[in-house]
């Protein structure tokens, strides 16, 4: 058997992951990296992106927010603002309003309110990427 890691993910609102698994990628603030067994202690940013998560065999894929992970002693906690499931993204929605944000952008509009949409659109171009897009 191989050997295996715990993973979590917790939302503000909800854990939604919890469980072994022999690897997770994450979206790491600098750039992406695999966490495995006996993994070095870590504590790293993560940007929107993509979480794999491997159970010998089995990939689970969410899409993330912003965040942060910490690795110890073969534990991965994975703290983020938003987390979905494939199941949970209806791509006609994101496409939609990806497409009303890049609209918004050429608009008269300050830098808070641009820096925010660029925000929303980088979780939106991850949960697309979930997606397999």
């Amino acid at each position: 058997m191989e050997k295996q890691i715990y993973v979590e993910i917790v939302t503000p609102q909800k854990p939604i992951f919890n469980g072994n698994a022999v690897s997770v990628s994450v979206p790491g603030g600098l750039s992406p990296f695999q966490v495995l067994y006996g993994h070095a202690p870590i504590v790293s940013t993560i940007e929107p992106g993509i979480v794999k998560i491997n159970s010998s065999g089995l990939e689970q894929i969410f899409a993330v927010g912003n965040g942060f992970v910490t690795v110890q002693e073969n534990k991965v906690s994975i703290f983020v603002e938003k987390a979905l499931t494939k199941d949970e993204i209806n791509r006609q929605d994101v496409e939609k309003r990806l497409s009303e944000l890049k609209n918004k952008l050429k608009e008269g509009i300050s830098d808070k309110e641009k820096n925010e949409i660029v925000q929303q659109i980088s979780e939106l171009k991850a949960q697309l990427l979930a997606l397999g897009s």
